[in-house]
């Protein structure tokens, strides 16, 4: 879909400003519970207000400050609790594909058709470097635990390592998955895993940089990973409407739950027995992996949800989508995460 049907889509769509909502919450034996937005934010820009396509967010572990990637060019910055637009970062020249903030929210990354890198200090308006980091538009980008190493790759079969604080490269790492998409570290950031278009995914040891294993689904692109929190697992969907999980260190798949019709955009864990995605049948769904089963659907969006992040505590949920709006959900106790867990992704 091209930018300005999407466009247009939002004019008709999603208006500018931001909605309150509240959680509605309803089942039927058998039957996940269906939830509604706890607050909408539709996303405009310049004096227009033009509606903006979102196909990044990440938020801060306390859920107070959301980030958001769009196709104004822009990396836009909210205030979940009142729906407030703080700032907007400008320093692409095309649409912002991924944005992602260290784990203690001072920094933020974003990556864009215009196939540079930016990294910011958060408060500040002008990134503190900004390099051309893959040979093609930025797909993803994905930040080290220790927060001083990006993971960047774009649409082609090489994955960057960028150095946070000088902006220099580090490493350059050939990949398998042919026209990468997505990229993520495990929790103690001593794993790191791609996947693309041919659906292969490849794990690699952080440390020296060398190929662990690569892991095989029925080859379909795939769109999204994650880790979950405990590092034990690894969650990866796409075109194949399904989500595969895998045995973080032996590679064996452990489970695959059918997500037909939907391809699936996006997913995050909200703690290590639960992921939500997003997919191209406007919804979120919230997966029970011991039960291995829908428990919630997270409705109202009128587009593809591209984008998902979390707080904390995976109670708080923000999910960003072609209709041009953030969504902010709350998950409340029933998928809350142990006391003891720290923030997804960090360091325990």
């Amino acid at each position: 879909m091209s930018t300005n049907i999407l466009r247009t889509f939002g004019w008709l769509a999603a208006g500018c400003g931001f909605v309150f909502g509240c959680l509605a919450t309803t089942a039927t034996a058998g039957e996940p519970a269906v939830i509604k937005a706890a607050r909408v934010i539709k996303c405009g820009t310049g004096p227009d207000e033009r509606p903006t396509v979102v196909t990044g967010v990440a938020m801060t572990p306390d859920g107070k400050t959301i980030a958001a990637a769009t196709d104004d060019h822009r990396v836009s910055i909210w205030d979940s609790g009142s729906g407030e637009l703080k700032t907007q970062l400008a320093g692409h020249s095309d649409w912002v594909h991924s944005v992602v903030l260290s784990h203690d929210g001072a920094t933020l990354a974003s990556g864009g058709a215009d196939r540079s890198l930016c990294v910011w200090s958060m408060g500040q308006q002008q990134p503190v470097f900004q390099i051309p980091a893959c040979k093609s538009a930025i797909a993803a980008v994905s930040m080290h635990p220790n927060n001083q190493q990006l993971a960047v790759v774009g649409f082609t079969h090489s994955l960057e390592i960028i150095n946070t604080s000088t902006g220099k490269p580090a490493q350059e790492i050939d990949c398998p998955c042919v026209d990468i998409r997505t990229v993520a570290f495990s929790p103690k950031g001593d794993r790191m895993a791609a996947g693309g278009r041919n659906g292969r995914i490849r794990i690699w040891n952080v440390g020296d940089g060398s190929s662990q294993r690569d892991l095989a689904t029925e080859g379909r692109r795939i769109r999204a990973l994650a880790f979950s929190p405990d590092g034990m697992r690894i969650a990866a969907a796409g075109n194949s409407t399904s989500i595969d999980l895998f045995d973080a260190s032996t590679g064996e798949r452990v489970m695959t739950l059918a997500t037909r019709p939907a391809k699936v955009y996006s997913l995050v864990f909200l703690d290590s027995q639960h992921i939500a995605t997003g997919g191209s049948d406007n919804r979120v769904v919230v997966w029970d992996l011991d039960s291995k089963e829908a428990v919630s659907q997270l409705v109202g969006h009128s587009g593809t949800v591209a984008a998902l992040a979390c707080d904390a505590t995976g109670r708080v949920l923000v999910s960003g989508s072609y209709d041009t709006t953030l969504r902010i959900w709350n998950l409340g106790e029933r998928h809350a995460a142990a006391a003891s867990r720290g923030a997804p992704g960090t360091v325990r």
